[in-house]
């Protein structure tokens, strides 16, 4: 889309997206929304930040923007479907949703995984059950349910792209390494915030047993043998 005029971020978090596009876009207004007020109060003129709960219907009056932007959200919602009838709501006749996520599971192509035990597949397993239990998938990527779900809100003409990114600092290519390396650093920060929760009050695991699998997975993110990817 050239020269949005309204955009909205979706889960916007740090804001960091928000405000990087609002600096290329000066002619834009941004608006992010989260239900974490965490976002800097230094910020370009053209973005802003509001507390807003997306799981609910949204605030905001329809054909008001241009474009939509929701990236990495994969556990956030119980009813995916309504979050894109909204976005299709808010948005301008030929305005455009850009939806970027990634699933919990870690694949391998050359058979560098462990064939049994591997900490990847217990962890997809595990996200698999606690969304499920929770009602808030972690499987959005799967069967690519989410293009059915555009479509039935009122899409034409979607767009998928395919994009694979590597775990850790394997891949022999220095700009892939580099992705692997960044990808490996968010995971092992992320870690604990990820899955204690999860795994400790949604699934009921005791703390001990949660901090292991963390420590395997701590692990394998760091072993250079083992050349996985993630898929957005």
């Amino acid at each position: 889309m050239e020269n949005p005029k309204k955009v909205l971020d979706i889960g916007t978090g740090t804001g960091i997206w928000a405000m990087d596009f609002a600096d290329a876009y000066p002619d834009a207004e941004v608006t992010g929304i989260d239900l974490s007020p965490i976002q800097p109060t230094w910020t370009p003129p053209n973005c802003k930040f509001e507390i807003d709960d997306a799981a609910k219907p949204w605030t905001f009056p329809d054909n008001s923007f241009d474009y939509v932007h929701i990236r990495y959200m994969i556990g956030c919602f119980p009813d995916w479907p309504a979050v894109y009838r909204e976005a299709y709501r808010v948005l301008k006749p030929g305005g455009w949703l850009e939806h970027m996520d990634c699933g919990d599971t870690v694949f391998c192509d050359d058979g560098t995984f462990p064939a049994v035990d591997s900490p990847y597949t217990e962890w997809a397993a595990v996200f698999d059950a606690a969304g499920k239990k929770i009602g808030q998938s972690f499987q959005l990527l799967n069967d690519d349910q989410y293009i059915k779900w555009m479509e039935e809100a009122g899409w034409k003409g979607i767009q998928k792209k395919d994009i694979k990114t590597p775990v850790g600092g394997w891949p022999a290519d220095s700009r892939l390494k580099e992705i692997g390396l960044c990808n490996q650093l968010q995971f092992l920060g992320a870690l604990d915030g990820l899955a204690t929760y999860i795994l400790v009050n949604a699934l009921g695991w005791e703390p001990a047993v949660a901090n292991a699998l963390l420590d395997r997975m701590r692990a394998a993110l760091r072993n250079r043998s083992y050349h996985g990817y993630c898929r957005w």
